[in-house]
């Protein structure tokens, strides 16, 4: 589905995880984290390990060999696979239909 599958209308917490929650899903959080701030966007990005994703996850984005475990882990929740923790270009869709969503809303009002 990739990103096109993902409802980006209610996220407001993303989780980028993996085994330990440390080294890839860090620097992969940071690098999303920096795209979401830099689109002033109200979403808040997370890394942590995949047994310890939090309930309150809008959007779960792991590497595509632990999408299967995270699906286990939380399987109500919205997936996101990519194959590359520091050049996703996932990132920019996202935040590219993240902004489009919020601009649809704001002019709906």
């Amino acid at each position: 589905l990739g990103v096109a599958g993902v409802d980006i209308k209610n996220i407001k917490k993303i989780v980028v995880a993996c085994d330990a929650g440390m080294g890839s899903s860090a620097m992969s959080a940071a690098a999303l984290k920096k795209k979401v701030k830099a689109a002033n966007l109200p979403i808040e990005v997370i890394n942590t390990a995949i047994s310890k994703i939090p309930d309150d996850a809008d959007l779960i984005i792991t590497h595509v060999e632990l999408t299967g475990t995270a699906k286990a882990a939380q399987p109500n929740k919205q997936h996101l696979s990519i194959s590359n923790y520091l050049k996703a270009p996932e990132y920019d869709q996202l935040v590219e239909r993240s902004l489009k969503s919020a601009m649809k809303s704001f002019l709906s009002m």
